[in-house]
């Protein structure tokens, strides 16, 4: 009997943890760096799911990855608390709220014609621009981290291909590696975990499945069709594999995917998403749903099609990253204390940072450039512009209201 018991009490308590991250996935706002707080808030002081020890120390590993931070920490929480089917259901609990309402957006085209939309093009580019300048002070302090920061996002602007960021990613954690001098705090030592290498394989298997069949389909034009839904989720899985730095990065490389290099969104359609994912809640890698939907409607797909374009953008653009953590999280217990691996790992962060630059020198080009060419509305979204960079900067205005200010704005403008 009490090893029954034991069993319901910890699928009662199971059960209370997803009810918890559920609503923190419809109510957990403003990114990562809102969404630790309000963990720390509801799953360790009121639930006491976990210790706080516990939640940084999760949050710490997952933010030297590649993927969705936030979403990685929520999934190894879900593992502690019942293995990999509970990670699975609590990433579901987490990220699906968000992803619901950017699918409805997505296939709503009324709503993303309407009038409400014309301030989100200044206020993206003030979102990225004032994204730099918070995250440049998050760069450990070093001349060659600085100058990583810069020679990438400069280097990215310029040549606008996606190639840059693995290859930016590579060079910026050797250069770090080998010659950045700093002293790092010591970190202690703990009883290492086994290492599941299944999990890295079925990374690179994916990748190469999704990858070639794509690759064939594509170069056949008779299977064009059926190539598109494929090369989508290669080239989200991609992303998602290799976004170092979280949402602002994914917003980088995808605007190189989608807007630059293959021309799937128009620059108003991607700086539309952009802002509306300011006002929606849990994880800012829910913005792939969006952009899928889009290019599918790029193509010509119907609205079954576009929804699945919402499938493939929440499954591919999570899928690695999850991979990952169940890979690394044994690997970190054992290779946290090296010094060249912190050192390389300071230089990725940089070059992270730099990725979000280039994003904001592409957008606002654009921006300050159809601006130039407008004969109506410049100073309105001039005013929307400043206005934005403003209420940011006094840290007292939630993301939310400041995307919902605009748009009722833009609906109280005539037509």
């Amino acid at each position: 009997m009490s090893q029954i018991h034991n069993t319901k009490i910890a699928k009662a308590r199971q059960i209370k943890f997803l009810r918890a991250v559920f609503w923190l996935g419809l109510t957990a706002f403003g990114g990562p760096q809102m969404h630790i707080p309000q963990f720390k808030k509801r799953l360790v002081d009121k639930h006491r799911f976990f210790s706080l020890d516990t939640l940084t120390e999760v949050n710490a590993f997952c933010s030297i990855l590649p993927g969705p931070s936030t979403t990685q920490t929520i999934t190894i929480l879900g593992w502690k608390q019942g293995g990999p089917l509970m990670a699975f259901l609590s990433l579901l609990a987490w990220a699906l709220p968000g992803a619901s309402i950017m699918t409805i957006i997505a296939l709503s085209p009324k709503f993303l014609g309407a009038n409400q939309l014309l301030l989100m093009q200044p206020m993206v580019a003030a979102f990225l621009a004032f994204s730099v300048f918070t995250m440049t002070k998050w760069i450990k302090r070093s001349p060659l981290n600085y100058s990583i920061f810069l020679g990438i996002g400069i280097v990215g602007f310029l040549l606008n291909n996606p190639i840059l960021f693995p290859i930016g990613v590579l060079i910026a954690g050797l250069l770090s590696a080998k010659f950045n001098r700093y002293e790092l705090a010591a970190l202690p030592e703990k009883e290492p975990k086994p290492i599941v290498w299944k999990n890295l394989t079925a990374i690179g298997i994916i990748f190469l499945i999704v990858g070639g069949v794509g690759f064939i389909l594509s170069r056949n034009q008779e299977f064009l069709q059926l190539a598109h839904p494929i090369v989508l989720f290669e080239n989200t899985y991609r992303i998602g594999a290799l976004s170092f730095g979280g949402g602002n990065t994914l917003a980088a490389m995808s605007h190189e995917q989608y807007v630059i290099y293959h021309h799937r969104l128009t620059p108003s359609e991607f700086n539309n998403g952009l802002g509306l994912l300011q006002a929606m809640p849990g994880p800012n890698f829910n913005f792939m749903v969006y952009v899928n939907a889009m290019a599918m409607k790029f193509y010509g797909y119907n609205g079954f099609y576009q929804f699945l374009g919402c499938l493939i953008g929440l499954v591919a653009v999570f899928l690695p990253g999850t991979l990952m953590v169940f890979f690394a999280y044994p690997i970190w217990d054992r290779l946290q204390s090296n010094h060249r691996l912190r050192l390389a790992l300071d230089g990725i962060f940089a070059a992270a940072v730099g990725f979000i630059l280039t994003a904001a020198l592409d957008i606002n080009f654009y921006f300050w450039e159809q601006l130039n060419s407008k004969q109506t509305n410049s100073l309105l979204e001039i005013s929307a512009f400043t206005a934005t960079v403003l209420l940011l900067a006094t840290k007292k205005i939630p993301t939310p209201f400041i995307v919902i200010l605009m748009l009722l704005v833009g609906w109280l403008i005539p037509s």
